[in-house]
């Protein structure tokens, strides 16, 4: 055996691991959807107002507009940190961001609690806004919007 193939062997077994993890990476992302989530995606175009409310309580605000034939609701959710990180991410971005302001600052390039890239800044607040046919009282959309953004 040459060389050559020893070493071409060699960088494929960590490809090779890759592949064989990659099926059981995507199913992890995927059971860490949020489960508010996972019940809209299904009952969109399918649940009635009575269902959502079965299933999630009492909406935050309603909203009729006779114009436009729809009803909106707003469900209003502060996440855990946990809902937001369920990966610890936040905690990795949190570091390196810190790290990097600190070599900015030492620099003389800025570097300060006010930065908008800061992770930390992330609102944890977030409002479901649903919208439903006002005849058949079926869910049309969903939106899933920091409560900042929500025009309501």
């Amino acid at each position: 055996m040459t060389v050559f193939s020893r070493n071409v062997r060699s960088h494929l077994m960590p490809a090779r691991v890759v592949w064989a993890l990659l099926p059981l990476l995507i199913l992890s992302l995927a059971a860490c959807s949020s489960s508010r989530e996972s019940f809209l995606k299904g009952a969109l175009k399918n649940a009635t107002q009575e269902e959502v409310v079965a299933q999630l309580g009492d909406p935050w605000k309603k909203k009729n507009s006779l114009l436009r034939g729809q009803a909106t609701w707003v469900y209003r959710y502060a996440l855990t940190p946990a809902e937001l990180d369920p990966m610890g991410v936040d905690q990795l971005g949190r570091s390196v961001f810190q790290a990097t302001e600190s070599v900015t600052a030492m620099m003389g390039l800025g570097g300060g609690s006010n930065n908008p890239l800061n992770p930390g800044t992330r609102p944890s607040c977030f409002h479901y806004v649903l919208t439903f046919d006002d005849t058949t009282k079926i869910l049309q959309r969903w939106a899933r919007e920091a409560c900042a953004d929500t025009d309501l």
